[in-house]
């Protein structure tokens, strides 16, 4: 009986910390083991990630978090966040990698850790040409009292504050809302990252009809948010990155995408 009390004990002991194991494993053998990457993305944010009827939910983020999937060994899987749920999600493992075109700001580095950079895209400013003439508005002074269109998830940094205190922020639910109010003339300029807005101009047809403010800048780049401390998950990511940037397949990426618009960045360590 003593004897098969203890080989009892061992088996309870044994089972009990099966779960332990399981949640120590690094994200890097779980999703190995899992089979599947999941992939945090948005339905609203082209063209990085976004839901394109029956296509699904398609992008540049998308696709590049599809070679990293590829190169893992495992299926994809997409899972739609909303934009408040995106650092929840990789600290509570419902995702393995967020790909919605995020900004790698130093706040969010405090809750989450970012691949390399894989787009370089400043924050500017969107105004009409009608016809492709000068609108009048070519300084971020002349927004002075007129109207700026911005997404509810982004913000306006203290130096344009700073510089046209009297400008009016219109909120939007989506970056699609908001260009359409500034082709519709609703608003007189539309704030969001370079490659984003001249993307809209793009594919409206009417490029001409359309400028960036050229004195205002904020730098920014965007890359996978990743759940912090993985370093081997993260590592692993990196390196996919860089084996695309050697390959050329980023830039194939980027330009099934983007295409005319210039590829002005290279993917490369921080």
């Amino acid at each position: 009986m003593p004897r098969l009390a203890a080989i009892l004990v061992c088996t309870l002991l044994a089972g009990s910390l099966l779960p332990l194991a399981a949640a120590s494993a690094g994200k890097l053998d779980a999703i190995k083991a899992r089979g599947t990457l999941l992939v945090g993305v948005t339905e609203s944010s082209p063209p990085f990630s976004y839901r394109d009827g029956g296509n699904g939910i398609v992008g540049y983020d998308v696709d590049l978090a599809e070679a990293v999937a590829k190169r893992l060994g495992v299926v994809m899987a997409n899972v739609p966040l909303l934009p408040d749920d995106r650092i929840i999600a990789l600290q509570s493992d419902r995702v393995d990698l967020v790909a919605v075109g995020m900004t790698r700001s130093k706040k969010r580095a405090n809750d989450v850790d970012f691949s390399y950079a894989y787009l370089n895209s400043p924050h500017m400013i969107l105004v009409r040409k009608p016809n492709g003439k000068a609108s009048g508005i070519e300084h971020i002074t002349e927004l002075a009292g007129k109207k700026l269109a911005l997404v509810r998830s982004a913000s306006v940094d203290g130096k344009l504050k700073a510089a046209v205190p009297t400008m009016q922020i219109v909120f939007f639910d989506t970056y699609d809302a908001a260009f359409a109010a500034l082709a519709g003339g609703r608003v007189d300029a539309f704030l969001a990252d370079k490659m984003l807005v001249l993307w809209f101009a793009q594919k409206s047809g009417h490029a001409a009809d359309f400028a960036l403010i050229e004195d205002y800048q904020l730098p920014r780049t965007s890359g996978f948010a990743l759940k912090k401390d993985e370093p081997q998950f993260r590592d692993f990511v990196d390196r996919t990155l860089l084996d695309l940037e050697a390959s050329g397949e980023a830039k194939k990426i980027f330009d099934a995408w983007f295409a005319p618009l210039p590829r002005d960045f290279h993917i490369q360590p921080d």
